[in-house]
Formats: C-alpha cells, structure tokens, sequence
C-alpha cells in the first residue's frame, strides 16, 4: 500500500471518531500519555505497527491523562511533533502513523494514528508487540511469525489462522497426468516463512510440509484459501 492510500485511511478518522476513541477505555488500540511521559512513544508505536491488523487504525494520545482528559496547561503540540517526529526516526523499517490535532472543550492534544503494518517486524532496539492494554517485548516465537509475515505465502496462510481451508494433494505422474485428492475438514495451525502446521479430521492431528511444497489458490465454491500440497 503507498503514501497516498496510507493518508487516505488514516484521515478517514474523524475528529469526533478520535475523540470518542480518547474516551473507549476498552479499546486496547488506544494509549494515553502526557506531553511530559515521552519514555513509551517509540515502544508504543513499534507495537501497534507489529500488533494490529494490517491498515488497522491504532492512536497513541499525546498530551492526554489517564482519564482522557486533555492535560491543562496547555503545552506546544508543534514541539512535542517535532520530538516525536524525531523519536520516529529511530525505528526501522519507517512505521505508517500520522499525527493529527485535536480538540475538546477548548484544548488541544496530538492524536497520532499508527496503523497495522505490511511492512512489519519493526524495530527500534527490542521487538514490541501488544498483549491486551501492554506492549511487551516480543518473544522469539512471536519475532519468528513477524518475520515470517514479510513473505507473501507465509502472510496469506497465516491470515487464515485457525480457519477452515480447503487442502488438495496433488501428484504429477512422469507423463504428465495429475492425481488430486481431498483432504476432510482441515484448519491452519502455524505458518513460518519455513513450514506449514495443518490440522486435520476429528481427531485434530498436526501434519507439516515444507513451505516450497504448498501452493496457494481460492476455493471460489466455499468462498475460502485453498492450499496445493505436491508430493
């Protein structure tokens, strides 16, 4: 997705949408800081870019307590961009976030909206991803399946995590002709950018294959990914 289409979605969000968002304390795509809590800017938005589905709109407060009331004095949003601007420049690959100001009942805070990116794993030092209201540091497993994301198959599978597909195995003879079978009822376990976990019939068991071996097309009758698996 580009620059332009990135703005696009990210202004979507009203002013209002942001300020009803200012007060959802249940919405974990949400932190809250004051002008003077710098400390987790860079944490917060390397998480959300990790975390969220892709495009999802998170928004880091900026100038906002706790309680979602906008801090007084009011202090200069320009600066506090200019730093946090700064601060940005030290995660890697650049994550989509794009500031906006907002206002209530006279003051003024920064709503920076981050969204889910295509581009992840980001870093600036450790890894972070969000649990629950938290960013923590990402574990190997969780850095694994980031970088995994990066590669098209591996991204497309893991969309479908805990979905049904459909899986045919298919076998080319040395003439030519192609044998294909079904699979019954089969979900996607795991992916990495090596292997693919499958989980299959009553009994939930675990097949793996290589990753060079699946290939990826659309079951357009029950409207879902179908993998080719190749002997």
């Amino acid at each position: 997705m580009d620059q332009t289409k990135h703005e696009s979605e990210s202004h979507n969000l009203a002013d209002q949408d942001l300020i009803l968002r200012l007060h959802n304390y249940e919405d974990h795509s949400v932190e809250r800081k004051t002008s003077a809590d710098s400390k987790d800017w860079l944490k917060t938005v390397v998480a959300f870019a990790n975390s969220a589905p892709d495009d999802f709109p998170c928004v880091l407060y900026i100038g906002v307590r706790d309680t979602g009331e906008i801090e007084t004095p009011q202090v200069n949003l320009d600066s506090i961009q200019k730093s946090f601007n700064k601060e940005m420049k030290k995660v890697y690959p650049p994550p989509p976030y794009f500031p906006k100001v907002i206002e209530e009942n006279g003051r003024q805070a920064l709503a920076v909206v981050v969204l889910g990116s295509r581009m992840r794993p980001h870093f600036a030092g450790p890894s972070y991803v969000r649990k629950g209201s938290e960013s923590i540091e990402a574990t190997d497993e969780q850095l694994n399946e980031l970088i995994a994301r990066r590669g098209s198959k591996a991204n497309l599978i893991l969309q479908s995590r805990g979905s049904n597909v459909t899986v045919i195995n298919r076998q080319v003879t040395g003439n030519g002709q192609v044998y294909e079978s079904s699979w019954p009822p089969t979900e996607v376990a795991d992916c990495n950018q090596f292997y693919i976990t499958l989980e299959t019939g009553s009994e939930r068991t675990r097949k793996s294959f290589p990753l060079e071996r699946v290939g990826i097309s659309f079951d357009n009758q029950l409207q879902r990914l179908q993998l080719e698996i190749s002997k």
